[in-house]
C-alpha cells in the first residue's frame, strides 16, 4: 500500500492522543465514582470524535481504497473504545468485541492496555483544525457556496505551520482546490475571522458584499456582548476572590481572545 498519507497519518496521531487523554480522564472519574462523567465523557469520544471527525479525516478520495494500515489502526481504536465501554454496556461491547476479528481472549479478563503519554501539540493542532473547518463550512453556508463547488482559500496568520500541518485535511473538508498563505488582504474574496487569523474565500460566484459586511457587524456585535460579560465578571471582586486560579486563568483567556476576535473583525470590515 506504501505509506500512510500524510493527512490520515494526522488523524491517527490526534485520534490517539485523544484517546489517552480520555483514558486518563474516564480513570480519574472511575476512581472517584462519577459514573455519569465518565459514560458521557466516552459517549463524546466515541460518536464526536471517532465517528464524526476520525472518520471523515481518513476517509480516502472519491473511488480510491482505504491504506490497509490506516483501516487496520481503526479497527484497533475502535476495539479500545469497546474496551473503554465495556463496565457501561458488558454484553454489546463483548459481542461486538469478537466480530471485529478472531480473539484469543473475552473482553472481561482482557487486561487493560498501559497508558502512554498525551501528545498535547497534536491535541491542539486537532482543535484548531475542527474550529477552523466548522468556521469555514458555516461561511460556505451563508454566503449560498454550493458543498460541491471548490474555493481558493487564502490563510493569513502570524503561525502559518500550525496550519501547513493540517491543510490537507483542511482543504479535503472544505472543498478547496488550492490554500495559500498571505500577508495582505485578497481582493474580492469573503472575508472569514477567527481569532487573530483571517481566511480569505475565493470563489467562482459574485460576493455579496452587503451580506458579507452585515454577518461581520452580527459577529461584532455579538463579540463586544460577550467581552462586556466577560469584563463584567472579571470585576466582580466577590467572584476574584473566591474562584479559583484556574478559573480566573480560563475568563482572562476568553477576555484576550474576543479582544483579539473584535480586532480582526473591525480590520476586516476596513477592508470591505
Amino acid at each position: 500500500d506504501g505509506a500512510i498519507p500524510e493527512d490520515a497519518a494526522f488523524a491517527m496521531d490526534w485520534f490517539q492522543a485523544k484517546l489517552t487523554a480520555t483514558q486518563i480522564e474516564v480513570d480519574e472519574m472511575l476512581k472517584t465514582f462519577r459514573l455519569s462523567e465518565a459514560l458521557k465523557t466516552i459517549y463524546g469520544l466515541i460518536w464526536d470524535d471517532y465517528c464524526s471527525w476520525y472518520l471523515e479525516w481518513i476517509k480516502p478520495g472519491f473511488e480510491q481504497p482505504i491504506h490497509t494500515g490506516v483501516f487496520e489502526k481503526s479497527i484497533e481504536f475502535y476495539d479500545a473504545l469497546l474496551q473503554l465501554l465495556h463496565p457501561f454496556m458488558p454484553f454489546i461491547t463483548e459481542e461486538i468485541h469478537h466480530t471485529l476479528k478472531t480473539q484469543t481472549q473475552d473482553l472481561c479478563v482482557q487486561e487493560l492496555a498501559p497508558i502512554g503519554k498525551v501528545d498535547e501539540s497534536v491535541l491542539h493542532a486537532g482543535v484548531l483544525l475542527k474550529n477552523v473547518i466548522s468556521t469555514l463550512r458555516d461561511a460556505r453556508n451563508k454566503n449560498q457556496i454550493k458543498p460541491k463547488d471548490t474555493i481558493d482559500l487564502h490563510i493569513q496568520s502570524d503561525n502559518n505551520t500550525a496550519y501547513q500541518r493540517i491543510q490537507n485535511i483542511l482543504a479535503k473538508q472544505i472543498n478547496a482546490k488550492s490554500i495559500a498563505y498571505t500577508n495582505t488582504a485578497i481582493g474580492s474574496s469573503i472575508v472569514v475571522a477567527l481569532e487573530k487569523d483571517k481566511f480569505y474565500l475565493v470563489a467562482d460566484q459574485a460576493i455579496d458584499t452587503a451580506s458579507l459586511k452585515e454577518n461581520l457587524l452580527k459577529d461584532l456585535a455579538h463579540q463586544k456582548g460577550f467581552l462586556e460579560s466577560v469584563e463584567k465578571k472579571l470585576a466582580n471582586e466577590k467572584f476574584v476572590q473566591n474562584a479559583k486560579p484556574e478559573v480566573i486563568a480560563i475568563e482572562q483567556k476568553k477576555k484576550a481572545d474576543a479582544l483579539a476576535r473584535i480586532q480582526t473583525i473591525e480590520e476586516s470590515l476596513a477592508q470591505l
